[in-house]
């Protein structure tokens, strides 16, 4: 047991130091982001380990100063009395990098801040001569001076002033970050009072190293920025260095390179391999591009990012770069593959100013990049911008109609070669916002995958269905079924077949009257759809696969479900009339053997209607009967067809 010199309780002093030595060490050891917040925080470990260390010492020559020379017990003190204002402007510096409350307060602050902690500093610097915060009494030692308390409140101030910059950055910041700041600073508030209470009880580092914990734990990290596939850093480094600079107006340019063909090799060689290329690739990248930070998003899409480096400024050397590394397939060193690349250049000024988009924005670029490559282009177009911006706008207004109940449903005829008569027809979504007018359906249904909207829209499209089947107008001019899509979204949730169920009941319709069409891709958890699939089929319904020759084509798994035709897709039809291909015919004959129904998409011409019927096709839609048609548009189309016997056109 260690008999110590000074009247003070020191376990709680002395537990703190081997976690603070443990979190400094392996902070230090490993990458972290090259943001001012992680200097910061370097800074607040440092301060107070230093202020942790010189405490006890302090405590221990305070308290036999006769044996000591007077400089080295003020030096010691001083130490301590720096290290713990350093810690408090550290601390608050940190909270204001973290939330940017210098975005709201201005540069201003970054000067005005660090002036409590110099004044302060500078009354503990002049105590050997002005004896401001204490002074070594010749008769009874170390003595506080009337000055002592500006130490406190110094530290005091930066927790209000971090306080402070919580509440004005409080809409702008995510709730982590917001229970964090508040967590620690009232920690660090609550270690104030108690010192203060006990001051023979050393506590300070105690409540300042759990501070400090709750900020590596929910911040600081570096495994939370780190790519557990690539060891590069991930999306969210990118979003925390992205919005330091873009918050800051430090320029920079970033490098978007994506795999052409990963998932096929993925495929191919299995998870694990394709892992191991990711790794390998990755640390390709950074020998290649030392001066850029490396992110690795998903998927084989990666990005390079140089600050302080404007892309008009350097920009024959780095599209000379880009030409030089990503103009032919990488080949790994330790295997045969071969990685198809693709890349663009993202200027500065290209980027959007809210930090909440740029993400999606990157996102965006990346689907461009083979197709722009293709052409020789290697930077990111205003008309790829465009395109991003006009998709933003087209995300409000599809919000602001599933709000407002307002997807409609419009209905392209199916014609039956057997019958010669319309007989069905296909419900689509369409769009008509008051800002933006007509929306094509490629546009919002796109959006509406990526937002998870899809499922509202299919609900509406298919109570839009109900409704015109209310009206008993369809089953009076012939129409047997309609047909209604179910996206692969839908086909994910176990309730789909009791929520169709109910708005079929809400509308008194019965669900005999309702084909479902669903794409290859809805089969990924092919258990889930099928129980779906036949407990719609219990209370009527049919199904048919949409879109045949697009997805997976896995003919097994097809047969094993409850589908009683198949859609051919349209560009399989358009390659067959052109005399691209030769299998449509063949197609035709393997689905009508297997007891399936046939439809063929995209029928244009009188020619395209006779060579598919004579091929076996059992129904036809297309624009040579009609284009889709609005509800009312469509009863009349009817009408005027079942008089007529004639196409639409």
């Amino acid at each position: 047991m260690i008999n110590w010199l000074g009247n003070y309780n020191y376990d709680y002093v002395l537990a703190s130091i081997p976690i603070q030595l443990i979190l400094l060490i392996l902070y230090c050891l490993r990458r972290n982001l090259p943001v001012r917040s992680s200097y910061c925080f370097l800074w607040v470990m440092i301060a107070n380990l230093v202020m942790t260390v010189f405490d006890v010492a302090a405590c221990e020559m305070n308290a036999v100063w006769e044996t000591y020379p007077l400089w080295a017990i003020y030096g010691i003190n001083e130490i301590y009395f720096i290290a713990f204002i350093v810690r408090g402007w550290a601390l608050f510096e940190y909270t204001a990098e973290e939330c940017h409350g210098y975005a709201d307060l201005g540069k201003w602050l970054t000067k005005f801040s660090i002036v409590p902690a110099l004044i302060t500093t500078a009354l503990v610097l002049s105590t050997p001569w002005t004896h401001s915060i204490f002074r070594i009494d010749p008769g009874v030692g170390y003595v506080s001076s009337k000055l002592y308390n500006i130490i406190y409140v110094c530290t005091w101030l930066y927790i209000s002033m971090s306080v402070l910059c919580v509440l004005l950055r409080w809409k702008k910041i995510d709730r982590r970050l917001k229970t964090s700041t508040l967590v620690f600073n009232l920690i660090l508030g609550v270690g104030l009072l108690i010192r203060k209470l006990f001051m023979n009880t050393l506590v300070t580092s105690y409540f300042s190293i759990l501070a400090i914990l709750i900020i590596y734990l929910t911040a600081q990290n570096p495994d939370l920025y780190r790519d557990k596939k690539t060891h590069l850093f991930n999306g969210d480094a990118f979003n925390r260095i992205g919005a330091d600079c873009i918050l800051k107006g430090v320029p920079f340019h970033c490098i978007v390179v994506t795999i052409n063909n990963y998932e096929p090799v993925k495929l191919l060689y299995g998870y694990q391999q394709m892992k191991s290329f990711m790794e390998e690739y990755g640390q390709w990248l950074i020998s290649h591009f030392p001066h850029y930070y490396v992110f690795y998003l998903k998927n084989g899409d990666f990005l390079l990012l140089q600050k302080n480096h404007r892309f008009e400024d350097y920009k024959e050397r780095i599209l000379r770069t880009m030409e030089e590394h990503f103009s032919q397939a990488w080949r790994s060193e330790n295997s045969d593959v071969q990685l198809s690349v693709s890349s663009l250049v993202l200027p500065y000024d290209l980027f959007p100013a809210d930090m909440t988009k740029v993400h999606d924005f990157i996102v965006h670029t990346f689907n461009y990049a083979y197709v722009e490559n293709r052409k020789g282009n290697y930077v990111v177009s205003q008309d790829i911008c465009d395109k991003y911006y006009r998709e933003g706008e087209v995300e409000k207004a599809l919000s602001r109609a599933l709000k407002q109940n307002r997807i409609e449903a419009w209905f392209q005829p199916i014609y039956s070669v057997e019958k010669d008569a319309v007989i069905g027809a296909e419900a689509l979504a369409r769009l008509k916002d008051p800002d933006l007018g007509y929306i094509p359906p490629d546009e919002f249904i796109r959006v509406s995958e990526r937002t998870g909207e899809i499922m509202e829209v299919g609900r509406q499209v298919f109570e839009r269905v109900c409704e015109l089947l209310s009206t008993g107008e369809p089953g009076r001019l012939g129409i047997n079924k309609i047909n209604v899509n179910l996206s692969p979204a839908q086909c994910m949730n176990d309730q789909l077949a009791f929520e169709l169920s109910a708005v079929a009941d809400k509308y008194g319709v019965s669900l005999a009257s309702i084909n479902f069409e669903i794409t290859e891709t809805s089969f990924i958890d092919s258990q889930l759809i099928q129980k779906q699939m036949m407990q719609l089929k219990e209370k009527g319904a049919t199904f048919s696969l949409d879109d045949f020759g697009t997805g997976t084509s896995n003919l097994i798994r097809l047969l094993k479900l409850p589908i009683r035709a198949v859609k051919l897709d349209i560009y399989m039809v358009n390659t067959f009339f052109k005399g691209e291909s030769n299998i449509l015919p063949s197609l035709v004959k393997m689905f009508r053997e297997a007891g399936m129904q046939v439809v063929a998409e995209g029928v244009e011409t009188r020619e395209m209607k006779e060579a598919l019927a004579d091929m076996g096709c059992d129904y036809e839609q297309g624009y040579y009967f009609s284009k889709p048609l609005p509800p009312e548009e469509f009863i009349t189309f009817l009408a005027n067809y079942s008089v007529s016997g004639k196409n639409g056109n």
